[in-house]
């Protein structure tokens, strides 16, 4: 017969914690366990997963039971200690998901502890399941051996992009390949990020894994993916989700059954000892009373809201049939569990061996550049994330390239010649050396705008030094067209009429020498039809400092303003008037001033068509760069325009004379182009004016640029404080 239980209502009350529950990280809901959705979606993409998966349940349900039948008979003898081998994946990017090792080893005790009933927290479950809550005799240990019979320490680190995990792909190979060993020798647990999307509809996926048959055996999809930030932390402790996510790897279901949603259904998990329940979402709830029907009527219906395979905030014990439910599958062959602990098994991963090992190589260039880079530049920079006891560093590059600090842990690269460079790292300690290398594309960054452009459009084709970008294999791009024009007769359209939804295309201007050109602008004439009201078009005009590595916006209007005084909204065909041409200058923008000092500055104008497709047309024409009317640096000289003292340490002046009034602001801007200070603004007379700067010392140690806006017309100059 069933039994179901209760939690006490007196300590319930005093057994508010707080873990696993529906609380908030950054106000948003933390879904404890995905395990459900993630086996549903198994079986949505394999039919025959789910009926392989039922097969092997009632065959794993009937030994539990025939279990729990010969305990009842007094027929089972001392049971053995079943040694899990267990190895941590960590995939990263540089940042704190890249948990250490004592966290890990920190967690995995935890484990230890909620399976062994030896938790701080263990005396604290309430009867009748404080005298059920018995030693699991399961033990968890970081193996020794990877497959091919290396040393390892039982966690292994990667720099990959798969850190931010998305399961919604049908490419499930690509996402799980190359990181999880043999799960009939190994439990693997993989560290991430984040886990997304979160199928429930927003929020934190702490974990997930699947029940034994959801995979063949042997399967690299069968293992735990959990959430770095729940591996500490906490009262009771975060690594309480790894217990939960194991007890499922182990064949238990969640206290209310088959669901990732408590609440809502009074559901059995199949084990003798627990209650049927409607589970709780969060919290430790003051009244143990549930609304389900017992079997068991002596019980009164009470509820183990502390059970670790509930979603409460008190979680702290397994019972005794969900221990027996755990131990029958890890002896069943139906799953290949019972590989996991044979003797053979734990020799070939060497749980008990403790040697150090030979280092694992790897780094990464944490630069926004990445792994591009303009010729005449530098990578900044490239750090070592090797792992097992690192003593000595040592970087090489090829294809001229020059290294900082060629045997330090953190390295920046200077790549003189267009083409790729293989930067290598070494790494030693005295059980062995081991080395990486990365590739770095070396673009040709050499400016061929070195004193301005000013294109029209006039001739027909791609004028020299521009290029287009088709980024799918629609045939409709940016393109010449003699229709329409703003200066003249001819311009560059991009018909959205003809293209495809999301459809991407890129016009590219020449490399364009800002350094040359102090004071330059970028302008250009436009003229845009919307198609209709909800038609979201992006438009952006973006800049690059590292060879298309990485762009900032310098405009990127919505839809709606980009029409708005141009073409308006309507579905017709859009050839604009001389009224609908709009001019938009750019180098107003806060990004725009970081660019300033760059001697290779990538331009482009960037279109993607609506996720609705097929809209209306973009037209470009008059395309500038250059100083603006008169000159800048003509016009720095007839206002005999000076910042000193530059560099400074306190304050400083700007000085000019003027021959007739003028409207004069002042901006201060970061290399980053965020304003720093408040705008001054003045009008003035004819003479010699002065504008301090920095007077209260506001201003950290660091270049900015100082924007001097004289009657519209923009000048720069940079400053440096000390």
């Amino acid at each position: 017969m069933k039994i179901k239980h209760l939690l006490n209502r007196s300590v319930l009350a005093l057994a508010v914690f707080s873990t696993i529950g529906l609380t908030a990280q950054n106000d948003k809901k933390i879904i404890p366990c995905a395990t459900y959705e993630a086996m549903d979606e198994a079986f949505a993409k394999d039919p025959d997963a789910k009926i392989r998966y039922e097969a092997i349940q009632k065959i794993l349900q009937t030994q539990y039971e025939e279990y729990e039948a010969l305990k009842a008979a007094g027929k089972v003898t001392a049971p053995p200690v079943y040694t899990v081998p267990v190895v941590f994946h960590v995939l990263h990017k540089g940042g704190p998901e890249n948990v250490s090792d004592a966290i890990i080893n920190a967690a995995l005790a935890e484990v230890n502890a909620d399976y062994a009933k030896t938790a701080a927290d263990a005396s604290l479950t309430a009867e009748p399941f404080q005298t059920s809550f018995i030693n699991s005799e399961i033990v968890f240990k970081l193996a020794k051996k990877d497959p091919n019979g290396n040393c390892t320490s039982g966690i292994t680190r990667r720099v990959d992009d798969r850190t931010s995990w998305d399961r919604s792909g049908s490419n499930w190979s690509a996402l799980y390949g190359g990181i999880t060993w043999d799960p009939t020798r190994y439990l693997n647990i993989i560290v991430v990020k984040e886990i997304l999307p979160n199928p429930t509809g927003g929020g934190i996926v702490v974990g997930y894994t699947w029940l034994p048959g959801t995979w063949s055996a042997g399967s690299i999809n069968d293992c735990i993916v959990y959430r770095y930030d729940f591996l500490s932390g906490g009262n009771p402790p975060n690594s309480r989700s790894v217990s939960h996510e194991i007890g499922h790897w182990f064949n238990l279901p969640h206290t209310w059954g088959g669901t990732n949603q408590p609440g809502v259904s009074c559901g059995d998990d199949g084990v003798t000892d627990t209650p049927v329940t409607l589970g709780e979402s969060s919290g430790c709830p003051s009244s143990s009373v549930t609304a389900c029907t017992q079997t068991n009527v002596a019980m009164n219906g009470l509820n183990n809201v502390q059970n670790i395979m509930n979603y409460s905030s008190c979680p702290r014990n397994f019972t005794t049939g969900q221990t027996n439910r755990m131990r029958t599958a890890l002896a069943s062959a139906t799953a290949n569990r019972q590989n996991l602990w044979s003797p053979g098994n734990l020799t070939f991963t060497d749980v008990n061996g403790g040697a150090p090992c030979a280092p694992t190589c790897e780094f990464m260039s944490t630069s926004v550049a990445g792994y591009t880079a303009c010729s005449g530049q530098s990578i900044n920079s490239f750090r070592d994330f090797s792992y097992d006891a690192v003593t000595n560093w040592t970087w090489t590059a090829t294809n001229g390239a020059t290294l900082s600090a060629p045997n330090g842990s953190i390295t920046s690269a200077y790549f003189p010649n267009p083409g790729t460079s293989v930067i290598t790292l070494s790494v030693q300690n005295a059980q062995g050396i081991a080395s990486k290398s990365r590739t770095v594309t070396v673009l040709n960054g050499i400016a061929t705008a070195t004193v301005g452009f000013y294109e029209t459009f006039a001739n027909p084709g791609t004028p020299t030094n521009w290029n287009v970008e088709n980024r799918n294999t629609n045939s409709v791009t940016w393109a010449y067209t003699s229709n329409a024009g703003n200066d003249g007769s001819s311009s560059f359209l991009l018909n959205g009429s003809l293209s495809p939804a999301n459809h991407i295309d890129i016009l590219n201007m020449p490399i364009m020498d800002f350094q040359a050109n102090p004071g330059a602008s970028i302008s250009f004439s436009y003229a845009y039809r919307q198609q209709t009201s909800t038609h979201a078009d992006v438009f952006k005009v973006q800049l690059s400092d590292n060879c298309g590595a990485s762009w900032k916006d310098v405009y990127a209007p919505s839809a709606a303003v980009l029409a708005s005084g141009s073409g308006g909204v309507s579905t017709g065909n859009f050839v604009p008037t001389s009224t609908q041409w709009k001019y938009q200058d750019v180098s107003s923008h806060p990004n725009f001033f970081s660019f300033s000092n760059s001697s290779s500055v990538m331009g482009r104008f960037y279109f993607q068509e609506a996720p609705a497709g097929f809209g209306n047309k973009l037209y470009l024409d008059g395309i500038k760069f250059a100083e603006p009317p008169n000159g800048v640096n003509e016009l720095t000289r007839y206002l005999k325009l000076q910042l000193y003292p530059n560099p400074t340490n306190g304050s400083a002046t700007i000085k000019f004379t003027l021959s007739t009034e003028a409207s004069v602001k002042v901006n201060i801007f970061d290399v980053t182009g965020k304003s720093v200070g408040t705008e001054k603004a003045f009008n003035l007379g004819l003479g010699e004016h002065e504008i301090k700067l920095n007077e209260s010392n506001e201003l950290s140690k660091g270049i900015y640029i100082v924007n001097i806006d004289y009657n519209g017309t923009k000048m720069a100059k940079k400053l440096i404080v000390e």
